[in-house]
C-alpha cells in the first residue's frame, strides 16, 4: 500500500532544516576562521624561525669581518637588519629592538666541550582573528623564532 504524504509534512521538514542550519552556520563559521587563524600563525611562526636562520647563519660567516671596524654595536645592527629587512619581504613588519644577537653563545658539542655560536632570537606579536577559548584570547599572540648556528671566524 503506498502512503500518502501531506504537503504540511514537507513543509515542516524544510522549518526544520532551515533552524539546523541557522544552529550549525554560526559554528561552522567560527570552526572555519580559526583553521584560517591557525594557518596564519602557523606561516608566521615558520617565516620568524627563517629569519632568525637567516641572521644566524650570517652573524656566523661574517661577524668577524663586520667586527673587525671595531665597533661591535654596527655588527649588531648589521645583523638585526638582515633579519629586518627578510621578515619585510615576507610582509612582517617588526622594529630593530625586536631582535636580539648573543654572537658569544656557548653551544654544547659533547664531552664536556664547547664552541662558541651566534644566537638570534626574533620576537613578534600578531593580532588574533577571533578568540576561540581561554588559551587563545581575543588580542595578540607572540610569537618567537630562535636559531643558532656555530661560528666560523
Amino acid at each position: 500500500m503506498r502512503q500518502v504524504h501531506s504537503s504540511r509534512s514537507h513543509q515542516y521538514q524544510r522549518g526544520v532544516a532551515v533552524v539546523e542550519l541557522a544552529m550549525v552556520l554560526p559554528m561552522l563559521t567560527m570552526l572555519l576562521i580559526g583553521v584560517v587563524n591557525l594557518g596564519l600563525v602557523v606561516r608566521e611562526f615558520q617565516i620568524l624561525q627563517n629569519a632568525a636562520r637567516e641572521g644566524a647563519h650570517y652573524s656566523s660567516l661574517f661577524g668577524n669581518e663586520i667586527a673587525k671596524a671595531g665597533d661591535p654595536a654596527a655588527m649588531q645592527t648589521d645583523i638585526q637588519n638582515r633579519v629586518v629587512n627578510y621578515l619585510a619581504q615576507e610582509g612582517i613588519t617588526i622594529a630593530t629592538s625586536d631582535v636580539t644577537v648573543d654572537q658569544t653563545y656557548p653551544l654544547d658539542v659533547g664531552g664536556g666541550l664547547t664552541v662558541t655560536g651566534s644566537k638570534i632570537t626574533v620576537t613578534y606579536s600578531r593580532a588574533t582573528l577571533i578568540a576561540l577559548s581561554s588559551w587563545l584570547p581575543l588580542g595578540s599572540v607572540t610569537l618567537k623564532g630562535e636559531s643558532f648556528f656555530r661560528n666560523f671566524y
